[in-house]
């Protein structure tokens, strides 16, 4: 899915450390400042869904919510 590649990509750029998942995966970054940053900047992908806790963010597949 390319939201996904390209939400992953960003992660990285901005120093993520990626852990992988079935339907995403959890980037960790080094604190909740960038974690902040990071899920404002994939709220706009409408295929995915994020979820920040404390310095890393979930993102997933949205469709895998249903």
């Amino acid at each position: 899915m390319p939201e996904l590649q390209e939400a992953r990509t960003v992660a990285i750029g901005l120093g993520g450390t990626i852990t992988d998942n079935s339907v995403g995966f959890i980037a960790c970054f080094s604190d909740e400042f960038i974690a902040q940053h990071y899920l404002i900047l994939v709220e706009d992908y409408e295929s995915l869904a994020a979820e920040k806790h404390d310095k890393c963010v979930v993102t997933i597949i949205a469709a895998s919510l249903m």
